[in-house]
């Protein structure tokens, strides 16, 4: 199994849509661990799969090591499939120290914070908690096996692919344009994420802050300086 993330509004997303492609699988924000919202998980993975047999589903909170044991199931389950997870903030991280702790592959997508901070955020995020998040990911970057910026994903993908396609021993295609109407509903959580309906890698969202009349926080300056913005 593999482990996908960075902060969130960061690219995740469309790098796990990328990555499921041949014998790779992975899933957005399965949440194995939170019954509230594992129903991404092994119920979309028997949807997938209909002729394995899975772990059942729990129904109660599991930690972090106990859900990293469950997704090994379940990748044994879909063999030769390869499994991989894809999740943001916090969550990324704790799952990351488990992931790193057992040999699984963590990649991490990181981005300009000042573009994630143009669109009207959703209500329960605020430009402080955004910039908590950025931090946080930043600073545990030794956990990270291979970490890709947003803006080189969208410029050159075939090098980050080449990255990926190392440190998961699978040689990934570069895939620039996909079925928008075949986009899994479970990756089209927010209005951000409808540029992927329209099928294409898009540049439109690059730098888009240096043109924009919205005034950042000095704080916000500052966590993209020292994440080499």
């Amino acid at each position: 199994m593999f482990l996908v993330g960075g902060p969130a509004f960061s690219g995740t997303t469309l790098l796990a849509l990328l990555l499921n492609q041949g014998n790779v699988v992975c899933l957005d924000e399965p949440d194995f661990h939170n019954p509230e919202q594992s129903h991404r998980g092994i119920p979309f993975l028997q949807e997938m799969f209909p002729e394995r047999i899975f772990p059942e589903r729990p129904m109660n909170a599991l930690g972090f090591e106990q859900a990293v044991r469950l997704i090994e199931d379940c990748e044994r389950a879909i063999k030769p499939h390869q499994l991989g997870i894809k999740t943001c903030d916090w969550t990324f991280i704790e799952y990351a120290k488990v992931c790193k702790t057992a040999g699984h592959p963590v990649i991490a997508i990181v981005r300009d914070i000042r573009d994630a901070l143009v669109r009207r955020l959703p209500d329960w995020v605020t430009e402080e908690s955004l910039n908590q998040q950025y931090r946080v990911v930043w600073q545990h970057r030794e956990l990270f096996d291979v970490w890709l910026r947003y803006e080189d994903l969208i410029a050159n993908p075939e090098s980050s692919m080449a990255k990926i396609s190392v440190s998961l021993a699978y040689d990934f295609a570069v895939i620039k344009e996909w079925d928008g109407d075949g986009v899994p509903t479970q990756m089209l959580k927010l209005d951000r994420h409808d540029l992927l309906k329209t099928g294409t890698i898009s540049r439109s969202r690059v730098g888009v802050w240096r043109t924009t009349a919205k005034v950042f926080s000095a704080r916000s300056h500052e966590t993209a300086e020292m994440m080499g913005y």
